[in-house]
This record gives C-alpha cells, sequence and structure tokens, in this order.
C-alpha cells in the first residue's frame, strides 16, 4: 500500500507539469471585453469537445476579467480540461479571472464544472455565486467513470470564494469517484460559509448520505481555508488514504477542520489552527472532545471495516500551532443562550486535541511508543499568531453561532463578501503571522501557516528547499520521528554526551552524542526516582556523532536524567521539561 500511494502523490504532481507544457492555447475572451457576453468559456471548451481537440488545448483567461457560465462545462470521460491565467500582482489590473453564473433563472448551476475527466485549474477565482452576488449552491464535482486511473483535480492558484452548501449536500469540491487524487499548491478557501447549515460550506466534502465513494490522495500545500463549516468531510465510511497539509492557515471553523477519525496517513505540518470548532463542546462529547484539529480513534470503532489496521496507520502532526481568541472563549460564557443552557450544554472551547487522540499520540509503555507511527512534536497550543488583519466578522459570527445554539435563523456570517462579488484585488484581509515565536517555529525556521499568500518574502526561500522537508516528514510519516541521525560524519575525538538543546524545553528537545567504538549503545531518559521513562536508542551502533529528538509531550513537567551507555563508559545528564 505504501508503494501505491507514493506512486498517486508522484502523479497527482507530474499532472500540471503535462497540462502546462501543451502549447495549443486558447485565448478565451471575457465578459467585459465582449460587451457583456456570457457563455464565451463554454462556447471555446464545447468547440474543442466537438473537435475531439479538448486534452490538447489551454484556455487561457485574462486577469481581471469575469467568465460567466451560461451552463455547466462537462469533462468528457477520458478527456482533461485545463484552465490557467497569469500570476496575479498587487494591483487591481492583475486581478485573477473570476469564473460566476449568470443571472439567467432559465439554467441550472448546480454544477460548474461535472469532471467525468481531469480539470486543471491556474490562477482562476471561482465564485460559487452569480453575477447578482447570490450565492448559488454551486459544487466541482468528479464523478466515477470506468477509468482505473480515477479522477484528478490539479489546482494551482485558485481562489475558491462565497461556497454554501454545494450541490448533493457536498462542498466546493465534491468526490462522487471511488479513485480520486487532488492536489491543491497555493490556494485560498474564502468563505466557505452557509447562511443555515453550521456543517456545510466545505473545501472538499462526499455528498450527504452516500457510500462507496473514495480519495486516493489530497495534498495541500501553502493553502489557506478562512470561514468554513467543516474543512474536510468524511463520512458514511468514505474516505481519503493520504491526507497531507503543509504550510496551512485554517481560521474561524465552525465545527470539524478535517472531520472523522478515519486516517489512515495523515500528515499536518507547518500549519495555523485559529478559532476552530467554534460552535464549541456542548457536552454532546460525554467528557471526550473531538479536538479543534483532528481526532483519532481506533479502527474498531470506525462503524465499517478498512483495509488497514491501527498498527499499519501512520499519522504525524508537527510544528503547528492551536489558539481561540479571546472574544471567542468569553462569548462562550455571555451570552444568551449560555444565560438558561445548564452546565452541561453551555458551549466551551475545543481543546488542539481531544484526550482519545492524544491517547494514540503519546502512549507508552516501559518507555517504548504503543503506536510508533502515529507521531507529534513542536506543537504551539494555545499560542496566538496575532494574524496582521484576519478575515472576521466577530458580530456575523457571533450571530450566526447564536442562531446555531438556539433557533436555528438563517444569517450570513462571511467576512466582506461585496469585495468578492465586486473582484476587489488585492483582497482586504492579510493573515501575516506577527507572533515572534510562530515566525520561525515551522521546519527550517520559517513561518508557520501559508507562506504563498502571506510571507511572500520567506516563500522563495522555502520553494528552494521545498524537497528537503518533504524527505523529512515522509521519513517521519512512514518510519516515527523518534530514530537517530547520524551527523558530521568522521571520527569523533572523544565519547561525548552534550547538554539537550534547548533545555528547558517543551514538549521536545535534541541530544547530540558521540561513539567512538562500533558496538551496543543505548541512550535513555528517568525520572528522579530512577524510573525509565523512555528509551531514545538501544541497540548496536558504528562509530560517529548523532543526534537524536526526545518528545516528552506524553510526560509531567519536571527535571528529568538522560544517559548514555557504549561498553563500559557511560554519561549522565539532566534535562528539564517546563509546561
Amino acid at each position: 500500500m505504501k508503494h501505491c500511494i507514493t506512486i498517486s502523490i508522484l502523479m497527482v504532481l507530474v499532472f500540471p507539469l503535462v497540462a502546462l507544457g501543451q502549447t495549443d492555447t486558447v485565448n478565451v475572451q471575457g465578459y467585459y471585453e465582449t460587451g457583456l457576453t456570457e457563455g464565451t468559456l463554454n462556447s471555446a471548451v464545447t468547440d474543442a469537445i466537438n473537435a475531439g481537440t479538448l486534452s490538447t488545448k489551454v484556455f487561457k483567461l485574462k486577469s481581471n476579467e469575469r467568465y460567466v457560465l451560461s451552463e455547466t462545462i462537462t469533462i468528457p470521460a477520458g478527456s482533461s480540461l485545463t484552465i490557467v491565467a497569469d500570476d496575479p500582482g498587487s494591483d487591481q489590473a492583475t486581478a485573477p479571472p473570476q469564473i460566476v453564473w449568470s443571472s439567467s433563472g432559465s439554467i441550472t448551476t448546480s454544477y460548474n464544472f461535472d469532471c467525468f475527466g481531469d480539470l486543471k485549474l491556474k490562477n482562476v477565482w471561482v465564485l460559487f455565486a452569480n453575477t447578482s452576488g447570490n450565492q448559488t449552491g454551486t459544487s466541482i464535482k468528479f464523478e466515477e467513470t470506468t477509468d482505473p486511473a480515477g479522477q484528478h483535480g490539479t489546482f494551482d492558484g485558485c481562489l475558491f470564494d462565497y461556497s454554501q452548501i454545494g450541490a448533493d449536500g457536498s462542498g466546493a469540491i465534491e468526490i462522487t469517484c471511488t479513485h480520486f487524487k487532488g492536489s491543491f499548491t497555493n490556494c485560498y478557501f474564502r468563505n466557505m460559509s452557509d447562511p443555515h447549515f453550521r456543517y456545510y460550506g466545505r473545501p472538499v466534502s462526499f455528498p450527504f448520505n452516500t457510500t462507496g465513494w473514495h480519495t486516493d490522495s489530497l495534498t495541500f500545500v501553502n493553502c489557506t481555508f478562512a470561514n468554513f463549516g467543516y474543512g474536510l468531510m468524511q463520512e458514511g465510511s468514505e474516505y481519503s488514504d493520504y491526507v497531507s497539509y503543509n504550510h496551512c492557515t485554517f481560521i474561524n471553523g465552525v465545527m470539524f477542520a478535517l472531520e472523522s477519525t478515519w486516517w489512515h496517513y495523515l500528515t499536518i505540518n507547518n500549519s495555523v489552527f485559529l478559532n476552530m470548532y467554534m460552535f464549541g463542546d456542548i457536552g454532546e462529547n460525554s467528557g471526550n472532545p473531538f479536538g479543534g484539529t483532528f481526532a483519532i480513534d481506533s479502527v474498531k470503532n470506525f462503524g465499517f471495516t478498512p483495509p488497514f489496521t491501527d498498527e499499519q496507520r501512520h499519522i504525524l502532526f508537527t510544528n503547528s500551532s492551536y489558539y481561540l481568541e479571546p472574544w471567542l472563549t468569553d462569548y462562550y460564557q455571555n451570552n444568551p443562550y449560555a444565560d438558561t443552557a445548564t452546565t452541561l450544554q453551555d458551549p466551551k472551547p475545543m481543546p488542539m486535541l481531544g484526550p482519545r487522540t492524544l491517547m494514540f499520540l503519546d502512549t507508552t509503555i516501559n518507555g517504548v511508543k504503543v503506536w510508533p507511527y502515529m507521531n507529534r512534536r513542536d506543537l504551539y497550543d494555545n499560542t496566538n499568531p496575532a494574524l496582521l488583519l484576519p478575515p472576521t466578522d466577530q458580530p456575523a459570527i457571533k450571530r450566526f453561532l447564536l442562531a446555531k445554539w438556539t433557533d436555528n435563523a438563517d444569517t450570513n456570517w462571511a467576512f466582506d463578501p461585496a469585495a468578492s462579488l465586486s473582484q476587489t484585488w488585492p483582497l482586504p484581509e492579510n493573515l501575516r503571522v506577527t507572533n515572534s515565536t510562530l515566525k520561525t517555529a515551522a521546519m527550517g525556521g520559517f513561518p508557520v501557516g501559508d507562506l504563498y499568500h502571506w510571507a511572500p518574502g520567506s516563500y522563495a526561500g522555502w520553494k528552494a528547499q521545498e524537497a528537503t522537508e518533504n524527505a523529512q516528514i515522509q521519513g517521519w510519516l512512514m518510519n516515527g520521528i523518534t530514530g537517530v541521525e547520524e551527523q558530521n560524519p568522521g571520527v569523533p575525538a572523544s565519547f561525548d554526551l552534550s547538554q539537550n538543546y534547548p533545555n528547558p524545553f517543551n514538549p521536545s528537545t535534541r541530544i547530540d552524542y558521540s561513539i567512538i567504538q562500533s558496538g551496543p549503545v543505548s541512550l535513555k531518559v528517568f525520572d528522579l526516582l530512577g524510573r525509565e521513562v523512555a528509551t531514545l536508542f538501544n541497540g548496536d551502533q558504528k562509530v560517529g556523532r548523532f543526534t537524536v529528538e526526545f518528545d516528552g509531550s506524553h510526560l509531567a513537567s519536571g527535571v528529568y536524567f538522560y544517559k548514555l551507555q557504549a561498553g563500559s563508559n557511560s554519561i549522565t545528564k539532566k534535562l528539564v521539561l517546563m509546561k
């Protein structure tokens, strides 16, 4: 299964290169330059389909233009549709081209794209509304076909905007196939907000009340999710084999950031989670809150039988922050609903991770992890990213939450939808992280969160080392993060154990040591009573210099000792865990 998943990921990454390498470009005229003509994109695509040349065309849209759909664009099985535009700049003239719906009452707006084949979009603004400014309940739908390779959706630099409940009770991207592969790079999901349902407004979703659909892989790199119901929906035994988020920013999620506990391969790294599960824990979880980021539960509790066991699952959560802003936590206690609700039913802040999830991530027996391939490290809980200009309409969100706690009345809680409807560019928000700690908390010393949109000064440097970072992430995901890494090849001058750094630490720290004679080596951690609490290495080791990371997240604050033993030689030093 590991090799199949790796191949799937590579296939997703290769597809955009193939598409963008085509030279047969169709320059599509827009709504404004044609004197408000609708359906120009529809006509261009239909002509290519009729000529049998769809897969050999690249449809080029103009910056700061609109393309008004007059009907659904359907991609035939075995074909691919590629739509591109120039990279956006910093002024109105370079705004991404918008794809919107006609306001004609005679058309069906269920799907803007109905994909029996593959879809590739680059630098396109998909507005899930019509020219009158009304949300349309539209989805980009990927359909089942007989193609064993399944369907591919490749999205680079796209803005998905103002999406409420999607067609079939789904989301902006609807999956109704058994082998979907989705790649989202530098994308912004803005205002995935439904005025009625707290659990709709979803970037990616299976339809409501279906079974049998499946995702092979979903990858999100430098993406932002702002104002949504669910960040990712998985229900009805429908799940994704491989899910990856790297350098993503999540802000203002009403309920699940990542729904279900059905993870096979999941990796979340270098990301920001702000104001997650705003609906709050209102007692329905019986003291076992889901958690504001994601959750893990045993395979035996799935309600269906997946093709893997708990021991075969690989989950990695690193270098990420979590915070609920005071205006939100204060509102949990000071709102008309809380004045009359019982203590059990009062909305309560959702923790970063629930207790059952922590059990899977942290449980050890005699210092050895029970689930060695489920890991967390370098997490910054209750740390405010202090975003520069967050897309948060506090009064609107409070109205929406109160309605969901009480009479379920409809209310629009989107942030400045008028900016989207008028195609304002740049958009008024800026989610740049200003917290000094989090500005260097990602792997490689980069800021956490979406760098492409909000830290462009760091993006080029990050991009240059992306391959190395990905290799490290995949190594941790597949092999665990407690392994020892060799440093600075060569023969060290002496047997040595360095002081851990940082010290004090929370929750992880680095320990360097040197071995001058090959043979049995152990590196263990003990508490003040001499009880072994962790084994960092125990086995044969060659001559060299080594580094190991110690994750103390499962331990209480206090003083501990770590001991290096090699033959008859040993060194013991003290470390301090301060939570």
